[in-house]
């Protein structure tokens, strides 16, 4: 779509218009009698309604949206859940005999992931920025392809210098892929579809290391030996094998903006319908507010700016996963090697199901569209873990229960995420801005926080590390709170603000 399409959309509806002037094949038919549902079908409605998109919506609005899921939220899901599986699989290979094979001491592990953020945190913004000018269905399909073919090279390391630079490399390729994603899912879903579906694609993450402990556990013992390489080497190879068709398909399936799409499922009459839909919801559309010294400024001067990273990074390192705290007391108590690669897949499986229910929670009517509520329950959740292993000296039972009760911190990130669409609708490149800087003031903040609280040798206990966690995980309770507030500041002010407008309008 050109810049005065989307003007011309806006300005329609700034004027109080239902919908813009596009073709009629997108408009909902003429309603006929209201249609009457039995009391089973009223209930599976209601279900559906709570649970994923309003039934009552038209069918046109329907067909675009399992479009829009069938390729940008798949491509989405399975284009994160390669990049995580990519980087979940050097903890598998350390517990499996990498650590023995490449001479690791200390807190070489540490380092390892230490590199990899440095390279994640140096790629967000030129990749953000890049985004909006390289299209992202040509941007995300090639750093992928090259992830990929690093994680290939992963497995013929010899000396832990090597893994350091293959790990940076890794790091950098995969640091345009989330926020990109996030700021795409934002533009193209309104406020009751967006929360879910993020949480969807962030629980991608969680079964890809899910599915790291399972392919390390069916590699060491069914790979193990096979053409004169280890379990941990095979492991690598098999994740580049999945990673590298995926990529592939992002040249298709990611569709790239409303107001820029190409994508061959998407015609510009549903594009701008899109469009139209959003700024009903008070989104201004990509290019509204170009980039320039002024908009620099502004942004600079908004809350959202200064406290949404924040409140990032007390989600990430409130969320005890820096290392594999499980698998290594499990190893420590004389567990199995298939049981350590196995058993804390069952903490993923808490997180995926915390995430889905986050996401459907925070989008349902029960809340009206309120991320904070999910986000305060998953919280509470995972203090509790964490609390009991800074504790420690606890019978193992409830450290067992313990242990997977963190995993409730995994269903933070998706209703999170989604209220940054509802906390920057007036500012579309502001949005995608903002995210890139939580994510990367998260990573940054999280090389010496991991250094500091999570090192190695503490293990398995990491004291440090879990009453860290309990400390940013009541910070983020207390910054939830905060973020309802000034939204609610936010919206008051730009209702006070329509009124006089709308007022002028009927007198004049």
């Amino acid at each position: 779509m050109t810049s005065k399409e989307i003007a011309r959309i806006e300005v329609t509806h700034s004027k109080g218009a239902s919908s813009p002037s596009i073709t009629p094949s997108l408009e909902p038919s003429t309603p006929g009698p209201p249609r009457t549902y039995s009391r089973p079908q009223q209930i599976l409605r209601s279900i559906q309604r709570h649970v994923w998109d309003d039934p009552d919506k038209s069918k046109e609005e329907k067909w675009f949206l399992f479009k829009l899921d069938l390729f940008l939220l798949s491509s989405a899901c399975l284009g994160y859940f390669s990049k995580n599986l990519d980087q979940a699989n050097i903890n598998n290979a350390y517990v499996s005999g990498m650590k023995e094979s490449l001479n690791m001491y200390g807190s070489e592990l540490t380092y390892t992931a230490n590199v990899f953020t440095a390279g994640y945190v140096i790629g967000q913004m030129p990749a953000v920025m890049l985004a909006s000018r390289l299209r992202p269905s040509i941007l995300i399909p090639t750093l992928e392809i090259i992830w990929s073919v690093l994680t290939f090279c992963s497995s013929s390391v010899t000396k832990t210098s090597h893994l350091y630079a293959i790990r940076f490399l890794v790091g950098l390729c995969e640091s345009g892929y989330f926020p990109v994603m996030i700021y795409l899912i934002g533009s193209w879903y309104t406020k009751a579809e967006r929360g879910k579906r993020v949480a969807l694609f962030y629980c991608t993450a969680a079964l890809a290391s899910m599915f790291s402990g399972y392919i390390q556990a069916g590699a060491y013992s069914g790979l193990d030996g096979v053409m004169g390489r280890q379990g941990w080497q095979w492991l690598f190879i098999v994740c580049g094998v999945i990673s590298l068709p995926i990529a592939f398909l992002g040249y298709f399936f990611i569709p790239d903006f409303p107001e820029t799409t190409r994508a061959f499922y998407i015609t510009k009459e549903e594009a701008a319908r899109q469009c139209a839909r959003l700024i009903e919801e008070g989104q201004k559309p990509l290019g509204h507010n170009p980039w320039n010294k002024k908009k620099i400024l502004h942004i600079a001067k908004q809350w959202q700016l200064w406290v949404l990273p924040l409140g990032y990074f007390f989600v990430q390192t409130s969320f005890p996963n820096e290392q594999p705290a499980y698998a290594l007391w499990l190893k420590s108590t004389g567990h199995s090697v298939y049981q350590r690669n196995v058993w804390p897949t069952g903490q993923v499986a808490v997180g995926v199901v915390v995430q889905i229910l986050a996401g459907m929670l925070s989008d349902s009517p029960l809340l009206g569209g309120r991320r904070w509520p999910a986000i305060i329950v998953m919280q509470t959740g995972m203090l509790f873990g964490a609390i009991i292993i800074a504790i420690w000296k606890v019978p193992d039972t409830l450290k067992y229960v313990a242990y997977y009760f963190t995993y409730f911190g995994a269903g933070v990130p998706g209703p999170y995420f989604a209220w940054y669409s509802d906390l920057i609708p007036h500012d579309h490149e502001m949005r995608g801005f903002v995210i890139a800087v939580s994510n990367m003031f998260s990573y940054i903040m999280r090389i010496w926080w991991t250094n500091a609280v999570w090192r190695t040798i503490d293990a398995p206990r990491y004291k440090a590390g879990f009453i860290g966690a309990s400390a940013m995980g009541v910070g983020m309770i207390a910054l939830t709170f905060l973020l309802r507030m000034l939204q609610n500041r936010d919206e008051k002010r730009r209702t006070e603000e329509v009124a006089p407008t709308e007022e002028s309008e009927l007198t004049a």
